[in-house]
C-alpha cells in the first residue's frame, strides 16, 4: 500500500503468550521482538517489505497479538489487522484456507507479509511537511475544531486540504502596516467621494487590468466582503443566470429561495433576467464570459460582475462597464485583510438595501476601510502579483502544475481526480492553490 503522506516512523509491538516465537523483519533486517519496535530514518525505503513470522508447537495453545501499530504516530492498528495471514501447511495440514484478515491475532504457525510503499508524490510530501512544521493550534476558518492538538489526525487533515480552497497570502510587508497600530488610527469614516476616485485610479494603474466607464455606475457603497452585494442582487432576482461553477456562497444563499436558477452557458437567456458573472473565473475563459455581457444587455437583463479574483489575474483584462449594472470588488483574496473584509459596490441604480443604508448613514464599520486605503497608499494593486509571479512559475515547474488564468490556482498535469470536499456548490477543490507553497518558499525543498 502507498500512503498519502511521507512515512517518517513505524512503531509496533507484539505480545506473546506461551512457548511461541515471533520474528519481525523490515527489509530483511531482523528486530528484537522483546521490546517495542521502532523503524525510522534511512531504514524506510521507497518500497518496504515488513514480515512477521510466528512459530509454535501446533499442539499447544500459545499465541501472539499485535498490541499496536502506528505510522507517524497515527493509529493504523485497524489497517494492519486486515492483512492476509499465510498459514504454515506443514505445521497445520488440516487447515484448508489462509486467514484473509489476521485481526491482530496469531494462533496458527505462519507469516504475515505487508508491502509498505513510501509516498513519492512531491505535492503530498510538501503538504505533510507544511502541515507538520507549520501546525496551527488555533485554526480558522474551518469545518471542525478551531482549537486543536498537534496529533496525527489533525496534521493529516491539514495535509489533505493544504492546497485546496480560497486563500490570500499573509505577507508581512502588508500586515506590518496595520497589525501593530492602535484602533484609534483607523476609527474615522472615509471621505466617500475622494476614496472612490482614489480607488478607481488605483485599480486602473495596474499593468494587467483596467476598468472603463466607472462613471456610468454613479452609486458607490461599502460592504463586508462581496457576499452582501451578491445576496442583495440574488434577492432582487426572479430568473437568475450563473455559470454552473461559481462562488459556493451563491448556492447556499439560493437554497430555499424563490429565485429560478439557470445555467448561463447552456440555458437560453430569458429577457429581463439577472446575470452574475465572475471575472475572471478559474473555471472559464474570460473572453467567453465577457461575450455574455452584450447578449444579456440586448435582452434587458441586469448584469452583476463579481471581480473578486481580478487583482490576481494572470491575463490582461479590459473590463468595460458600459452594459454592466453592478460591480463588486475587494482585495480580500489578495491581501491578508480577510479579518476585516472591506469590499466595494458600484451600481447604475440606487439600491434599497442595508448596504446602501449603512453607507449613506455612515453606519459601516470604519476600521476595514481605513486600513484598506492606508494599504492602497503604500502598495499598488499589482504588488502581490508582481512579487510572486516568478515564484509561481518555478513552483509549477517543480510540482508539474499547469497555470490557470488566476495566479493562486493551478491544476495537476497528472489529472488526478479529486473528491468533493466541502459542499455540492464547491468547485475550488479542482485546483492546486499555490498560496501555502509560496508562503513557505525557501524553508524546505522548494
Amino acid at each position: 500500500m502507498t500512503f498519502d503522506f511521507p512515512i517518517e516512523k513505524i512503531e509496533f509491538k507484539i505480545q506473546t503468550s506461551g512457548p511461541c516465537k515471533v520474528v519481525c523483519k523490515f527489509n530483511d533486517k531482523v528486530y528484537n521482538n522483546n521490546a517495542p519496535i521502532e523503524i525510522t530514518g534511512d531504514k524506510i525505503l521507497t518500497h518496504n517489505l515488513m514480515q512477521i513470522d510466528f512459530a509454535k508447537d501446533p499442539i499447544d495453545d500459545s499465541f501472539a497479538v499485535i498490541e499496536y501499530f502506528r505510522i507517524n504516530d497515527g493509529d493504523f492498528f485497524d489497517w494492519i489487522k486486515t492483512k492476509d495471514y499465510v498459514i504454515d501447511r506443514n505445521a497445520h495440514p488440516d487447515v484448508d484456507n489462509d486467514i484473509d484478515a489476521n485481526n491482530g491475532y496469531f494462533g496458527y504457525q505462519g507469516s504475515l507479509s505487508v508491502w509498505i510503499d513510501d509516498c513519492q508524490d512531491k505535492l503530498k510530501v510538501a503538504a505533510w511537511t507544511i502541515a507538520k512544521n507549520e501546525f496551527e493550534s488555533v485554526k480558522w476558518p474551518m469545518r471542525g475544531e478551531t482549537f486543536r492538538n498537534k496529533d496525527f489526525d489533525n496534521i493529516h487533515r491539514d495535509a489533505k486540504f493544504m492546497f485546496l480552497g480560497v486563500h490570500n497570502l499573509p505577507m508581512d510587508t502588508i500586515k506590518n502596516v496595520y497589525q501593530n497600530q492602535t484602533v484609534k488610527e483607523f476609527i474615522h469614516p472615509i471621505n466617500l467621494a475622494e476614496s472612490r476616485e482614489m480607488l478607481e485610479q488605483w485599480i486602473n494603474n495596474s499593468n494587467r487590468i483596467s476598468v472603463d466607464n466607472f462613471d456610468l455606475l454613479p452609486y458607490f457603497t461599502l460592504s463586508t466582503g462581496v457576499h452582501d452585494s451578491l445576496q442583495s442582487f440574488i434577492n432582487r432576482a426572479e430568473n437568475l443566470f450563473v455559470c454552473k461553477k461559481n462562488f459556493e456562497g451563491n448556492g447556499k444563499i439560493l437554497e430555499g429561495s424563490h429565485v429560478k436558477v439557470y445555467d448561463l452557458l447552456t440555458d437560453k437567456l430569458i429577457p429581463n433576467s439577472s446575470v452574475i458573472l465572475e471575472i475572471p473565473s478559474p473555471w472559464y475563459e474570460t473572453k467567453q464570459l465577457l461575450s455574455f455581457i452584450k447578449k444579456a444587455k440586448d435582452l434587458q437583463c441586469k448584469i452583476a460582475i463579481d471581480a473578486t479574483w481580478l487583482p490576481m489575474s494572470n491575463e490582461t483584462i479590459d473590463l468595460n462597464l458600459l452594459d454592466v449594472d453592478e460591480l463588486y470588488f475587494s482585495m480580500n483574496k489578495t491581501w491578508p485583510i480577510d479579518n476585516f473584509r472591506p469590499a466595494f459596490r458600484w451600481s447604475k441604480q440606487y439600491i434599497h438595501d442595508v448596504q446602501t443604508f449603512n453607507t449613506d448613514g455612515c453606519a459601516y464599520i470604519k476600521i476595514p476601510f481605513a486600513i484598506f486605503f492606508r494599504l492602497a497608499e503604500q502598495f499598488n494593486i499589482d504588488y502581490i502579483y508582481d512579487y510572486y509571479e516568478k515564484d509561481a512559475e518555478k513552483l509549477c515547474s517543480l510540482f508539474s502544475l499547469n497555470k490557470t488564468n488566476i495566479l493562486w490556482f493551478t491544476t495537476r498535469k497528472d489529472n488526478i481526480i479529486t473528491d468533493r470536499y466541502v459542499s455540492e456548490y464547491y468547485y475550488l477543490d479542482e485546483f492546486v492553490s499555490l498560496v501555502r507553497l509560496l508562503e513557505s518558499k525557501g524553508k524546505y525543498f522548494w
